[in-house]
């Protein structure tokens, strides 16, 4: 006996089957059964057939749900997860995802051996900046803050900043500022070279801040420390070092700073001493260094040509790039014209992309 004789025999009318996956489901997850005789399922009426259940599709309900419908305590746990380009977006959509947001920083950001991004600023004496991601985008945002200022330094997403005499720890994206106190007798910016680091994030009690700089008429170099919560800085001063610094970091308590013939001045927090060093490289990760190294030529090529910009004079801050061995230092570029002021000139910073969110009562 076929199967279709099968059916009948039963008094059962064939189901309609679709395929769902490997097996076959009855559709409308119901059956359709024959309504039997007292005389026997023999003798039955085809207007007697009847739907015993039948269920509807539950994929259908899924798909008429709407965003907003997500449960609120999913929400954070989806910002934690997002780059800072769609964190931005994601902030956008409402209050309550802005809510939701509040503590998400895009740390996917600052994962190893992820490249800087570029911000160039003071074009046109406007707040008008050109932000170039990773991967090349462009972006024109405005920031406030940026027009007629000079960055520092650069490290984990935020920024020093100096601008109209203030001097001010800044994070572009989220518009966070912490703001220190100004050193007295500060050289200007037009007229002197400034490179800084600072050594962990400005909301951190241990954070500390090293200013170096020359004036105009001297080869002599000027440091200036501060430590989170002073309200003053430290000077100190090294006689005659002609060469101009490139690049900048810290480690261990110690600040370095690096010229383009291999020789670093040191200051080391602890001692609050400064000295001279001549750089040694290692051969294998065996020997006893600095997790430091330069970044190469071809490094530095690839990424001006990823920017696609004309930098022409454009001076740039530098920064350090977290790697697994040992952390990239991106150079510093001081192209100003002295005689031209500096501070009103295109300008440019290296910086890791990330979404700082603080206490609006936190200070220095």
């Amino acid at each position: 006996m076929d199967r279709k004789q099968n059916w009948k025999r039963k008094g059962l009318t064939k189901p309609n089957r679709v395929r769902q996956g490997p097996f076959l489901a009855e559709k409308e997850y119901g059956y359709r059964y024959s309504k039997f005789s007292r005389r026997g399922h023999g003798n039955r009426r085809p207007d007697e057939n009847v739907v015993i259940s039948t269920r509807s599709s539950t994929r259908d309900q899924v798909t008429t749900r709407e965003w907003n419908d997500l449960p609120s305590e999913l929400l954070p746990s989806i910002a934690d997860r997002l780059g800072i380009i769609e964190l931005l977006r994601f902030r956008g959509v409402c209050k309550d995802w802005n809510f939701a947001s509040s503590t998400a920083s895009a740390e996917i950001e600052a994962l190893p051996n992820r490249d800087p991004w570029f911000l160039l600023y003071g074009e046109n004496n406007n707040s008008q900046c050109t932000l170039v991601t990773e991967s090349g985008k462009q972006y024109i945002i405005t920031i406030p803050e940026m027009d007629g200022a000079t960055c520092l330094a650069s490290s984990q997403g935020w920024l020093l900043v100096y601008r109209e005499g203030l001097i001010f720890f800044f994070c572009p994206f989220s518009r966070a500022r912490i703001d220190l106190p100004v050193p007295t007798k500060f050289p200007p910016m037009g007229i002197s070279d400034h490179v800084a680091v600072f050594s962990t994030p400005p909301t951190s009690q241990d954070c500390v801040v090293c200013i170096i700089c020359r004036t105009n008429k001297t080869d002599d170099l000027e440091l200036y420390v501060i430590h989170r919560g002073a309200t003053s800085w430290t000077k100190h001063k090294l006689n005659s070092f002609p060469n101009k610094i490139e690049c900048a970091a810290y480690h261990n308590g110690v600040f370095y700073y690096f010229d383009n013939t291999d020789l670093m001045v040191c200051f080391s927090i602890k001692d609050r001493s400064i000295s001279l060093g001549k750089v040694r490289y290692v051969k294998s990760s065996n020997e006893r260094c600095i997790p430091l190294r330069f970044i190469s030529n071809v490094e530095k090529e690839d990424m001006k040509k990823r920017l696609d910009l004309e930098l022409g004079d454009v001076s740039t801050c530098g920064t350090t790039v977290s790697c697994l061995n040992a952390d990239k230092m991106v150079p510093y570029e001081n192209r100003a014209n002295a005689k031209g002021g500096g501070t009103r000139r295109s300008k440019g910073v290296w910086f890791q992309p990330r979404f700082h969110q603080i206490d609006k009562m936190l200070s220095w």
